[in-house]
């Protein structure tokens, strides 16, 4: 069944129109939606529950005991009892289009968008290498062009290039940066202007293709120095060696640069305090970095030392430099509930 997802036409609609909502939503509220009766549980692969603008939007189907009966809420209205699930989802979904499934959230991390389509770069081949053509400018000639990534709104392209003696990290601004090792996916910041990539080692080609000649020391050594791992941005900053490194990622709040390393999660090459080991989806940084929330399977914790029950659906309101967090939750196995606070 697909799952239905507040979209963003929606947090425009709230933030266009819902000008009052958004005042009231920035005050810490509980509210309970439904509470199930006593020996009834709550099927949440059969269930609607998202957010709206307005509104939590719920359909919920419910049972008591293994094989029912089933119960249907919908439309603050509680239906039932039925003897077949299939008879439930019936009364359940008889006249909406979506046919159900629990609620979702988009990333927490920037994801850009594809770059217009006139904004597409030209590559050539030179007898000194090969070049990359974007509108004016021309990065190389390099031995080989890797890879590239145009920016979300079409102004720059970043290239990532090698040659025998090292990779190079550009922009078609001009800015560029060379290190040894090999680079992994480029990423660009909500700005379109920072970016940053991932390296794994610190060897060139040409090293690499001489490790063989080395004597069995040596060789160890390198091929240590090899599962180094670092970042480098496109302004010249390196962060590492990290002997672990996972997920890195931009925020959409900012162009601040997060990444995990040794269990713990760093902003700009700062280890961010008492974050840990987070899903770059479900961090939610605020725009100054200072605090956050994390919207975990377990919890929705807050960088002040707050916990609520984890969301089932979530939306995030920005208004006038301040986030809103508004999520349904399922609390004390029994209530549905909504929650907002802001940050």
């Amino acid at each position: 069944m697909p799952r239905l997802r507040a979209s963003v036409a929606v947090l425009v609609l709230v933030l266009l129109v819902g000008g009052s909502a958004c005042r009231a939503a920035a005050q810490e509220s509980r509210k309970v939606l439904h509470s199930l009766e006593p020996g009834e549980t709550l099927l949440q692969a059969e269930s609607v529950i998202a957010l709206k603008a307005s509104a939590a939007d719920i359909v919920l189907v419910t049972a008591k005991g293994k094989n029912g009966p089933f119960f249907v809420v919908r439309d603050g209205a509680r239906k039932g009892p039925f003897a077949k699930l299939d008879d439930a989802m019936e009364a359940a979904y008889a006249g909406r289009e979506d046919a159900g499934g629990g609620g979702g959230r988009d990333c927490a991390a920037y994801e850009p968008g594809p770059p217009p389509p006139d904004s597409e770069p030209s590559m050539d081949q030179e007898d000194d290498g090969q070049v990359l053509v974007f509108k004016d400018d021309t990065i190389g000639p390099h031995e080989m062009i890797v890879n590239y990534k145009v920016s979300a709104d079409g102004a720059r392209v970043f290239v990532l290039a090698a040659d025998k003696d090292k990779f190079w990290f550009e922009c078609s601004d001009g800015r560029k940066v060379s290190f040894g090792g090999t680079p992994n996916e480029i990423l660009i910041g909500p700005d379109g202007k920072s970016a940053a990539v991932e390296v794994q080692g610190t060897l060139s080609m040409n090293q690499l293709q001489d490790v063989s000649k080395l004597p069995p020391d040596k060789v160890a050594a390198a091929m240590a120095d090899q599962n180094k791992k670092f970042v480098y941005t496109i302004d010249g900053k390196k962060y590492g060696p990290f002997d672990d490194l996972g997920a890195v990622w931009y925020a959409r709040t900012s162009n601040d640069l997060y990444f995990e390393a040794g269990d713990k999660l760093h902003r700009n090459g700062t280890v961010v305090p008492g974050a840990g080991s987070v899903s770059r989806c479900d961090f939610y940084p605020s725009p100054d970095g200072r605090s956050y929330a994390i919207a975990g399977y377990d919890a929705m914790k807050f960088s002040d030392g707050k916990e609520y029950p984890a969301p089932l659906d979530l939306v995030v309101i920005h208004e006038q430099g301040k986030t809103v967090f508004k999520w349904i939750a399922l609390e004390k196995e029994s209530e549905i509930v909504v929650y907002q606070r802001p940050m």
